[in-house]
Parts: C-alpha cells; structure tokens; sequence
C-alpha cells in the first residue's frame, strides 16, 4: 500500500452510534464499514461481513482518512439542467395559477400548461414531463371537479 497520510484518526467518533441515527442508508452502510474497521476488523472481514467488495471497503477507509466525517455523504451529481430556468419557477407557477383563474369552463389541463411553458418560456415539454416539472415546482397536477358555468349553487344546495 502507498505511503497513505492519515488525517482523520478513526477512534474519533462512535461510528456504531452515529449508524444508528443516520437516515440515508448509503451513509449509513459508511459509517458502520468505518465501526467495523474501528474495532479492529480487516478489510476482508468487514467485506465478508457486511456483502461488499473491499474495494468499497477500502475506498470508505481512505475517503474518511482524507475528507474525515463528511465523506461518508454522496456529493452532488452533475445531470440534465431543468429546461425551466430557476429564475422563472415563480412566474411560471403565477401564470398557471391566473390562467385556471381566468379560465371560463373547465379546469386546465396538462396540454394546456405544456403550451403555457411552450409560448412564455419557449421550452418543449412532453405531457410526462410537465407532470415531472409539476410535482418538482410544488403545484399538484390534480384538480378539483369543475363547475358547469351555468349550473345554480342554489338549487344544488336545495336539492
């Protein structure tokens, strides 16, 4: 093995304790290969033990050592930037939200607000998509039951 410089001493934290209280299961799986190593367990006998390859094994130990706790956590992944900038998430959201306001029969449906993003944003949504953008924005793509315009509340309630 190289000439590895330890940063980070294992006998810094209760990894078994921290395990316990971690609630991302990659994290966790970390800090339980870190307790196994901390009491004194091989890499063989902690893959062995846990049904991982030591390589993985080794690669925790050594990204602890360097970056110490923080390494246990997944960085950010680079992936397809979102057609629909930041920037224009609180617009978007007003407009759909005016445009079921100013909508006479029916509520809007899901091809009406792909067209909303198409014409106002110019970004190319599919149907599946815009469900996808939806839920990420925080708006429900659900409605409630539409009103006839000519229906009578009245009656309704009489009835």
């Amino acid at each position: 093995m190289k000439n590895q410089q330890i940063q980070h001493d294992l006998s810094a934290y209760n990894f078994g304790e921290l395990s316990t209280r971690e609630k991302d299961p990659r994290a966790r799986t970390r800090l339980l290969i870190l307790h196994q190593y901390s009491i004194g367990k091989s890499t063989p006998e902690i893959s062995e033990s846990m049904y991982i390859s030591e390589h993985t094994v080794m690669k925790t130990r050594r990204k602890y050592w360097k970056y110490g706790l923080s390494s246990i956590y997944d960085q950010p992944r680079s992936g397809r930037k979102p057609k629909l900038a930041k920037q224009d998430i609180d617009t978007f959201k007003t407009l759909i939200v005016k445009e079921q306001e100013d909508k006479e029969r029916g509520s809007l449906v899901c091809d009406d607000i792909v067209e909303l993003a198409k014409e106002h944003f110019k970004v190319d949504y599919s149907r599946n998509g815009m469900y996808h953008v939806l839920k990420r924005i925080g708006m429900s793509w659900i409605s409630a039951r539409s009103q006839h315009p000519q229906a009578d509340i009245a009656k309704q309630e009489d009835f």
